[in-house]
């Protein structure tokens, strides 16, 4: 089954029937569906070049309805959606699939005109028995499937009912409508239009006996677009960013006998970055430093730091990590450090920008307000850090624990920890 965010807005139509606030309801309860189910990627090596990318464009709309975030699913098929209240999802398969940022800008680029325009499909035999709620567990059940076949089609099936036949592709005046709307921003931001034409071209060129791209399904080639194709839309022209990106997807994610022949077609030092990601990610702590030390970048000297971290070399890690660490990864390991220093109240500073948003640093977190004392934070950051990772009893204890706090906690954290705790047994009920 194939999904896209038009479908979504189709169903209700939610453009007449939803309010913002009901949109960032839905939105957000989809958003965390996804996380306890770890499909979203939050390794910012890898995220934080595309949401660049994404702000980069958000920043030419004249008139932006949303605050645009974009969120990278860890599921291997070439396709890009969004949903409610301006939440744009970009697969990794894609990621991979493109050349250069400009592709991966391209297809951005072309959602943003989705949400922007609020299209909706013009044939959706379905309209009037789904619901909002509804779609959100089809595309959410179809993501899960990836993972965990039988789960998702669990939920796809419950949705359901069983027995719709969706329609869910855009219309080819939509996507005109949005080509021609990702081209302006594009530009208008300095990046080639042409960009979208390379990609939707090699992207056709991989059709055959194993079926049409997801993209291409969900995003069906107009006529101007097929005319488009056949004409020059230059090379991809990788920089930096991009290798630099595709380095740290090869190393990060990536199985290790993928990563190594996939990193075989980057050139240095981008091949020995994911080389040496491998290695730490696996445990091979020496490999790892004589490769990285040869490299002359920051990236390679925060991974240094974060490999002297997990040697117990603490004092060698921490100016790198001061230095170069940008990300929530490096950031926990200096704040671990300091905690050991003694110095918490410092690096709960340092973490408090990844509250709520990455899991590692929402445990660490946890240990360290309980720390200071302050069992109502702790108790706070260990519900998100447990709800994240789909532990549902320690979860519930620690809201549990949070909430008989309640004065205690920052305005809109008790609502949060409510609407986990609903979540939570909506889960546990639909389980019965």
């Amino acid at each position: 089954m194939v999904l896209c965010w038009a479908f979504i807005l189709a169903v209700t139509p939610w453009a007449q029937a939803m309010d913002y606030a009901e949109e960032r309801q839905v939105a957000q309860e989809f958003v965390d569906l996804l996380e306890r189910n770890n499909l979203v990627i939050h390794d910012e090596e890898i995220t934080v070049p595309v949401q660049i990318l994404l702000e980069r464009l958000a920043h030419r709309l004249p008139n932006p309805l949303y605050r645009y975030r974009l969120h990278v699913v860890r599921d291997r098929s070439v396709n890009a959606f969004t949903i409610p209240d301006g939440h744009i999802f970009v697969n990794l398969g894609l990621l991979m699939f493109a050349r250069d940022m400009d592709e991966i800008a391209a297809v951005i680029g072309h959602e943003m005109g989705h949400a922007q325009l609020r299209h909706i499909p013009e044939t959706l035999e379905t309209q009037a028995k789904i619901t909002a709620a509804t779609a959100l567990g089809i595309l959410a059940g179809t993501l899960l499937s990836s993972k965990n076949p039988e789960a998702g089609a669990a939920m796809i099936f419950s949705s359901l009912g069983g027995g719709e036949n969706l329609k869910l592709a855009y219309s080819r005046q939509h996507e005109f409508a949005a080509d021609e709307f990702g081209a302006g921003i594009l530009k208008s931001s300095g990046i080639d239009p042409s960009a979208m034409t390379r990609f939707l071209a090699r992207l056709n060129a991989t059709s055959g006996a194993s079926g049409v791209p997801e993209y291409l399904l969900t995003h069906p080639l107009t006529d101007k677009r097929v005319a488009a194709i056949a004409t020059d839309a230059g090379s991809p022209r990788p920089d930096e960013t991009y290798l630099r990106l595709q380095a740290c997807i090869f190393g990060l994610l990536l199985p290790a006998q993928e990563a190594s022949l996939r990193s075989s077609t980057l050139p240095e030092p981008y091949r020995s970055l994911a080389i040496a990601l491998v290695k730490y990610r696996s445990g091979d702590y020496a490999g790892a430093m004589a490769l990285l030390e040869g490299i002359d970048l920051d990236i390679a000297r925060a991974t240094k730091g974060l490999v002297l971290y997990a040697m117990g070399r603490s004092e060698e890690a921490y100016p790198l990590l001061s230095s170069y660490g940008r990300t929530a990864s490096a950031r926990t390991a200096q704040a671990e450090i300091l905690r050991g220093r003694g110095r918490y109240a410092e690096a709960i500073e340092l973490l408090k920008p990844y509250s709520g948003q990455n899991p590692r640093a929402d445990y660490v977190l946890g240990v360290l307000y309980e720390g200071m004392g302050n069992q109502a934070l702790s108790h706070v950051s260990f519900a998100r850090y447990f709800f994240r990772s789909a532990n549902r009893s320690p979860s519930l204890f620690h809201i549990q624990e949070a909430l008989k706090r309640r004065d205690e906690l920052p305005q809109g954290v008790a609502e949060e920890l409510e609407k986990m705790r609903e979540a939570l047994r909506q889960e546990a009920s639909e389980r019965k």
